[in-house]
């Protein structure tokens, strides 16, 4: 096929629209073919630069971006204290533990997969730490017992926690694997702490558990360790627990390796043209980390710190075209399709679109209104929202039993997890406020945002479900006459909830309680 049988060369639209119908999602790319692609590329990079999208890359901004640290705080937290990090040998950790040493931390060994037990000299200990000794300890945190007796040799004052299986797909490929890490694992780290005296405890969550529910195995599995963490951190009068949510930290991304690995062989393939995501540096990571724990007594139990500056987010073809011109290279862009993992749909009723809080990529809108910060500016906490720990400890049994059931297939295993994130939602909506539950089911559920016809709705199904659930229970339980504005509010979501066959008796149970509301304006009233 010429390269111009598609639609005319004229404009970056008509270019992805050339590459998307040259190469469709799951053709092999034969030479022929990377040819074509090769050149689309080339014209979509000359367009990009002629509007000056190239000039410098993408990440550039980002790099430059910082949370201010706590340094006189986290010093007289550090000097002279033994310090365990699990996953220390990754990307954040690597950066970490020098700042670690130079805070003066006496001691700091690395729990991880990737490391050979032993210990190491400090060729350059940090300023403060002349002394300062590294050990290395090879242990899986899945594993209870080796981790005990790591945490009996080490005996640490103070724990970062950064261990897990971090990347979306991967998560989805190994999800016994990550379901035991995340979840479990993490588990077994609240325990050492508990049990060997650990004074503080800090936890590098993502903001992905923003998200209320998700059928996304990292997030999943990621959003049910949080949990565990802000539970023991509730009931904990020993070890302080405290937590970060981080975004994509760049240096250790996953996008921009496999955009390189790419380039190497001359054929780039993204998820998609219109594909973005947030981004940090890993300064602004280990500052989080520190900041959380010279914070901690001022921090409440159930809140997290994030960085305020995310910037905007991060377009992937943009950051390719970027990467390629660099090259030199002659590569041909392809698009993949988004696979599992990346494609979770974005639930409008996640944010506060009141104007009463600031808004915050990893922050959802039943934490807003908890939010705090720092006297720096550069961080931004919030509360995670009151749930049943005993709601969550049931949640979390059944989910090891089928995660212990070897006859179950991953698709069982992963209907277990996505039983137990929507048991964990049902739990914190059964403690929100109604007239808060009630914005968010608007904010997302009224048809002018989830769509008007059933393919639409239906994405948002198990969330609108939960949320209405919780409304109409809460809504029986309520005295005094509903105002209007909230009628309003219902009537609208109704039109969805009768798109969806699944949710046809949560319909009928909201017309019964509106017809007895009290008011006098029915949707039908308003339609005739």
């Amino acid at each position: 096929m010429p390269m111009d049988a598609a639609c005319p060369i004229a404009t970056s639209d008509d270019l992805i629209c050339q590459i998307a119908t040259l190469a469709p999602h799951g053709t092999p790319i034969t030479p022929a073919m990377a040819e074509q692609l090769q050149a689309a590329t080339q014209a979509l990079m000359v367009l990009a630069t002629a509007d000056g999208k190239l000039e410098q890359s993408p990440m550039t901004l980002a790099m430059e971006r910082t949370v201010d640290l706590h340094r006189e705080a986290a010093e007289k937290r550090l000097r002279g204290q033994r310090v365990l990090v699990t996953g220390g040998a990754g990307c954040v950790g690597s950066h970490l533990i020098p700042l670690l040493f130079g805070l003066g931390a006496m001691e700091i060994s690395i729990a991880d997969l990737a490391v050979e037990t032993g210990r190491t000299g400090m060729d350059s200990p940090g300023e403060g730490s002349p002394t300062g000794r590294l050990a290395n300890y090879q242990v899986d945190i899945r594993d209870a017992a080796a981790l005990d007796a790591v945490f009996a040799q080490v005996r640490p004052h103070v724990v970062f926690h950064l261990a897990s299986i971090r990347e979306p797909g991967r998560a989805e490929a190994v999800v016994r694997e990550a379901i035991e890490t995340n979840v479990f694992g993490t588990r077994n780290v609240i325990s050492a702490c508990l049990r060997h005296g650990v004074e503080d405890a800090i936890y590098s969550s993502t903001g992905k558990c923003f998200a209320y529910v998700s059928d996304h195995v990292y997030t999943g599995s990621k959003k049910l360790a949080e949990a565990q963490w802000v539970a023991a951190a509730r009931r904990s009068n020993s070890t302080r627990f405290r937590c970060t949510r981080f975004t994509h930290v760049m240096e250790n991304g996953v996008v921009t390796q496999d955009i390189l690995d790419g380039i190497a062989k001359g054929l780039v393939g993204l998820h998609g043209p219109d594909r973005y995501f947030n981004i940090q540096n890993v300064r602004q990571a280990a500052h989080l980390l520190v900041n959380a724990l010279a914070l901690a007594d001022q921090t409440p139990a159930d809140g997290f710190w994030a960085a305020v500056d995310l910037g905007w987010p991060v377009n992937t073809l943009e950051l390719a075209l970027y990467l390629i011109q660099r090259s030199g290279k002659p590569v041909a862009l392809h698009f993949l399709g988004v696979p599992k993992g990346y494609d979770e749909v974005f639930f409008r009723g996640q944010f506060c679109w009141s104007g009463e809080t600031v808004y915050h990529p990893l922050v959802n809108a039943l934490e807003a209104p908890g939010g705090f910060g720092d006297h720096s500016g550069t961080m931004v906490g919030a509360r995670v929202q009151p749930f049943s720990e005993d709601a969550l400890a049931v949640e979390l049994d059944l989910l090891k039993k089928a995660l212990d059931d070897r006859t179950l297939d991953v698709v069982a295993v992963k209907a277990a997890l996505n039983q137990a994130v929507c048991g964990l939602a049902r739990t914190i909506f059964a403690a929100a406020d109604l007239p808060c539950l009630i914005d968010v089911l608007w904010w997302g559920a009224a048809p002018a945002w989830a769509g008007t016809s059933t393919a639409e709705a239906r994405r948002f199904e198990v969330v609108i479900h939960l949320l209405t659930d919780t409304v109409i229970a809460k809504l029986r339980q309520a005295s005094g006459p509903m105002s209007m504005a909230t009628r309003q509010k219902l009537e609208e979501v109704m039109q969805t909830l009768s798109l969806i066959p699944s949710l046809a008796a949560q319909s009928r149970s909201l017309e019964d309680l509106l017809e007895g509301s009290g008011t006098t304006t029915s949707m039908k009233a308003a339609v005739g």
